[in-house]
């Protein structure tokens, strides 16, 4: 819902508040809630899963606002971002340190300003890592480790932090342990990215109190591996729409055909792939959404598909 159509669905919303207003008040308030609507409403967000084959990177974009969660392992995030003029990020999110996320951060301080870097400060021994701190050193992004309940707000875009509990540094477990874990919500929308979050992490989540899970968009943990997405975890988040990231006859044989009937037996989502979608783009008023495709393929997948 966009533009005018945008500006009828407030004007219907308001209206039902007027029923509680009398005599010629009614009028005024009625209108005055339309102008505010329209004005609170008349910004999209579109939440951007780049195909950059075998990893992912998710941009979230208003217009005056870009977060970034992820990069994939080479120049492809940084293609996207300069063919859709984006020169700005107000926050880039590194999930955690395995190249197909981190490994093309690099390229995008080359090609954009980043304001700000967010890592878990866990260390990883590989070359590509080591290039991806020394482009985080050499830009002038502020750098920050952030912990679970941090949350940063850019206009009507919130960014909440739900793992991990605090700094990594000194974490000598596996990668996948403490991944960095986001719910971004934008009115009533809301998305969660879960790196390569699995499944003793998304128990993890469940279990605290007071953790708001349920969103309307799930980008599906791992890449759609048998290791995440629980069926506890997909009945918590509850999602109308799940996105994998995954490379085309990638060798992992992600998604897990296990993971796609889990889906199935769970929840009541529709499922998009950038294996079969290319980049999906999820597009929303803060209400009502809209799903396109870079191939205009727009036929979720089927569950057949994975037999």
């Amino acid at each position: 819902m966009t533009g005018a159509n945008a500006l009828i669905g407030i004007s219907a919303r308001a209206l039902l508040c007027v029923k509680a207003v009398t005599g010629a008040r009614r009028l005024v308030f009625a209108i005055v809630l339309i102008l505010l609507g329209g004005t609170l409403f008349a910004e999209n967000l579109r939440v951007q899963f780049i195909d950059v084959g075998q990893g992912d990177a998710i941009l979230l974009q208003t217009d005056d606002h870009a977060v970034l969660v992820d990069a994939g392992q080479y120049q492809d995030a940084a293609d996207y971002l300069g063919e859709h003029g984006v020169d700005l990020l107000d926050l880039a999110i590194a999930t955690h340190g395995h190249a197909d996320h981190v490994g093309g951060f690099p390229a995008v301080f080359e090609t954009v300003q980043v304001r700000e870097l967010w890592y878990n400060g866990q260390e990883h021994p590989t070359l590509t890592f080591e290039r991806f701190l020394d482009a985080v050193l050499a830009s002038e992004a502020e750098y920050r480790e952030p912990a679970r309940g941090d949350r940063a707000e850019f206009g009507n875009l919130a960014i909440e932090v739900l793992h991990p509990e605090g700094s990594a540094a000194d974490y000598d477990g596996h990668l996948h342990d403490k991944n960095i874990v986001v719910r971004a919500t934008y009115h009533e929308f809301s998305v969660m990215l879960t790196g390569d979050a699995e499944a003793e992490l998304e128990l993890e989540l469940i279990e605290l109190e007071d953790m708001v899970l349920e969103s309307v968009v799930l980008k599906l943990g791992h890449h759609g591996s048998s290791t995440s997405s629980s069926r506890e975890f997909l009945a918590a988040v509850s999602p109308a729409v799940v996105v994998y990231q995954a490379g085309e006859d990638n060798p992992y044989g992600h998604p897990h055909a296990e993971v796609i009937t889990r889906i199935e037996e769970t929840t009541q989502a529709e499922i998009y792939g950038t294996d079969v979608h290319g980049t999906v783009v999820i597009e929303t008023d803060g209400i009502e959404y809209s799903v396109e495709t870079s191939n205009g393929m727009r036929q979720p997948i089927q569950p057949h598909q994975f037999e």
